[in-house]
C-alpha cells in the first residue's frame, strides 16, 4: 500500500472520529433542558421533594450554567425559604450579571443567608444597560461580601477603580476588559495569593508591571505587550506561563526590548516560545532574539510571520526538539533550516516558502546526512502544494532508505498541532538549568566487574609484546588516587608495583657509568 494511500485511510478514521464527537455534543445539547424546564421542575421539587433527594444535585448542576438571579427574582418567598439555604450548602458555581449582582445580594439577606460559602468559582457577564464606575465597584464590593471563599473570578464587564479589598482568598482573576494602572495596584495590594492573572489593556496607556511582585505566588500571567518595568515578571519565581497581547498593530519594533530583557533573564528558564505576528508591521528578524543564549528552550513555535531575509545566521538552542512554522512566509527558507541537527520534530503548515530551484525534501535529506545528527527528522506538513508533489515522486524503496535522516508526513488540513491566539507571544518557563550535570567520571574504574577487569587484563597481556609486557599498569591502580603522595616517585606512580623495579634499575645503571 503506498503511502499516500495510508495518508488518506488515516485521515478518514479521523474524520470519522471527529463526526462521531461532535454527533455526541449535539446530543448532550440536544437534551440539556432549557430554562422554562428547568423553572418547573424546581418548583415541583421544592413543593414536593425532600431536600435530601438526588433530584437537587442535579437541578443545581443546571442552575451553576444558568442566570440564577432571573429565576429566584420569580419565585415566591416559601420557596425562596426553602432554596437559599441548600444553595448555601450545594452551590459550587455562579453566573451573574453585573447590575444583578445587588439584588442576589438583596435576597439572600431577605432569607437569612448572609453568604454563599460553598461558591468557589464566579462569572461575572457585561450587561447590557451601561453602568458606571463607581456602581460596578460597589457591585464587586457586594459580590466579595456574598462569597468569601471565591477562588475564581471571571469578569467580562469594565471596571474602575477602586478594587474591592474583600477578595483575600482569590486565586484566580481574569479581566476581559481593558483596565488602568490604580487597578492594577489594587489588585496586586489586596489579592495576595493570585496564581493566576489575566489582563487585558487596549489603550495607549502602558501598564507597570513593578507592583507584581506582592503576587509572588504568580504561576500564569497575561499581560499587555507594551509594558513598564517588565524585569518585575523575571523576579516571579513561580511563574510558568507567560503571555503577552495585543490585538492592535504593534508600534514597530518598540516590543522587542521588552521581550528581549524577559527573555534574557529567563533564559535558563524558558522551554517553550510560542509566537504569533499577526500584528506585526515589519519582518521578524529570528535573529534579534538572542534564542542561541536560552539553552533550556526545548520548542519554538511561530504563526502568521514574515521572516525576515537575515543579516545573520539564526541560532537554535542544542536543547531545541521541535521547530513549527504555521503560516508563515520565508524568502530563503533554506538558511532557516541550515544548522538544525539538533531538531528532531520540524512542522510546516500552510506555509510559503520560496523556491531557489531545489527540491525542499531533498534538501533536508543532503543537510540531514552532512550533520551530525543522532537520530532521524520527523517532517510535519499540511497545505503545500510542492512538497506534496515532491513526496508523491518517492518510491516506498526510496523512503524507507532515506528513513535513517529524515521520515516525512502530511497531515490532514485544518489538523493544528498547536493553537497560539492572535497578536500573542507565549512563554512557557520550568526549573532553571544554570548547572552543569553531575558526573562521576572517577567512578566508572571502580564499579568494574571483576570478571571483566580480569578478562580484560588478559586480553591486554595477550595483544601486548613480551619486551613491553612487564612494564603495563592494571586498570583497578589508575583508581588509587589516594597513593598520590609527594614523597612517591612518578614512575612509580604511573607504572605501578613495577615503578619500583624500574627506579632501581635506573640508578643502578646511573651509578655504574659514574664509576667507568
Amino acid at each position: 500500500m503506498s503511502f499516500s494511500k495510508k495518508s488518506k485511510r488515516i485521515a478518514k478514521k479521523k474524520t470519522s472520529k471527529t463526526s462521531e464527537k461532535a454527533a455526541v455534543a449535539e446530543l448532550t445539547e440536544e437534551e440539556k433542558p432549557t430554562l422554562s424546564q428547568t423553572f418547573a421542575t424546581l418548583r415541583i421539587c421544592l413543593r414536593y421533594g425532600e431536600s435530601t433527594a438526588s433530584i437537587f444535585t442535579r437541578l443545581f448542576k443546571l442552575l451553576e450554567n444558568t442566570n440564577l438571579v432571573r429565576i429566584l427574582k420569580v419565585l415566591p418567598d416559601d420557596e425562596l425559604g426553602r432554596l437559599l439555604p441548600m444553595l448555601a450548602e450545594r452551590l459550587t458555581r455562579l453566573r451573574v450579571e453585573m447590575s444583578e449582582i445587588p439584588e442576589l445580594c438583596s435576597i439572600s439577606n431577605k432569607m437569612g443567608v448572609k453568604e454563599l460559602r460553598q461558591v468557589r468559582h464566579c462569572e461575572v457577564a457585561q450587561d447590557k444597560t451601561k453602568l458606571s464606575g463607581n456602581s460596578s465597584s460597589c457591585n464587586l464590593q457586594l459580590l466579595g461580601e456574598l462569597l468569601p471563599l471565591l477562588e475564581v473570578l471571571n469578569v467580562h464587564a469594565a471596571i474602575v477603580a477602586p478594587f474591592p479589598d474583600n477578595f483575600r482568598n482569590l486565586q484566580s482573576l481574569m479581566l476581559r476588559q481593558g483596565i488602568h494602572q490604580l487597578v492594577l495596584d489594587q489588585i496586586c495590594a489586596h489579592c495576595p495569593q493570585l496564581q493566576k492573572l489575566l489582563l487585558r489593556n487596549e489603550s495607549s496607556e502602558s501598564l507597570d508591571a513593578k507592583n507584581l511582585l506582592k503576587c509572588f505566588q504568580l504561576k500564569e500571567l497575561q499581560m499587555p505587550l507594551m509594558l513598564r518595568s517588565p524585569q518585575a515578571v523575571c523576579y516571579l519565581t513561580h511563574l510558568q506561563h507567560l503571555s503577552l497581547q495585543r490585538l492592535q498593530l504593534w508600534p514597530g519594533m518598540d516590543w522587542l526590548p521588552n521581550i528581549k530583557e524577559i527573555l534574557s533573564a529567563k533564559r535558563c528558564q524558558l522551554r517553550v516560545l510560542s509566537f504569533d505576528g499577526s500584528w506585526l508591521v515589519t519582518p521578524l528578524d529570528l535573529s534579534l532574539l538572542q534564542l542561541g543564549y536560552c539553552w533550556g528552550l526545548q520548542e519554538l513555535l511561530l504563526s502568521n510571520c514574515k521572516l525576515a531575509d537575515l543579516t545573520s545566521q539564526p541560532e537554535l538552542p542544542l536543547s531545541c526538539r521541535r521547530f513549527g512554522l504555521r503560516g508563515c512566509k520565508l524568502n530563503r527558507p533554506l538558511r532557516y533550516f541550515r544548522n538544525i541537527a539538533q531538531v528532531q520534530l520540524l512542522e510546516l503548515h500552510d506555509c510559503q516558502l520560496a523556491s531557489d530551484g531545489r527540491p525542499f525534501l531533498q534538501y533536508m535529506i543532503l543537510q540531514r546526512q552532512r550533520q551530525p545528527a543522532f537520530a532521524p527528522l520527523l517532517l510535519r506538513f499540511s497545505q503545500s502544494t510542492p512538497m506534496r508533489a515532491e513526496l508523491a515522486g518517492w518510491t516506498a524503496r526510496y523512503r524507507q532508505e532515506k528513513s535513517a535522516w529524515l521520515k516525512v508526513i502530511e497531515l490532514e488540513e485544518g489538523l493544528h498541532t498547536w493553537q497560539q491566539p492572535i497578536g500573542t507571544i507565549t512563554m512557557t518557563f520550568g526549573k532553571p538549568i544554570d548547572h552543569m550535570p553531575e558526573l562521576d567520571l572517577g567512578g566508572s574504574a571502580r564499579k568494574i566487574d571483576p570478571q571483566q577487569q580480569q578478562q580484560q587484563r588478559k586480553r591486554a597481556a595477550r595483544d601486548t609484546p613480551s619486551h613491553v609486557r612487564h612494564v603495563q599498569q592494571s586498570p583497578g591502580d589508575w583508581a588509587r588516587t589516594d597513593e598520590l603522595r609527594g614523597d612517591v616517585p612518578l614512575a612509580e606512580i604511573l607504572l605501578g608495583a613495577n615503578g619500583s623495579a624500574l627506579c632501581a634499575a635506573s640508578a643502578s645503571s646511573a651509578n655504574t657509568q659514574m664509576d667507568v
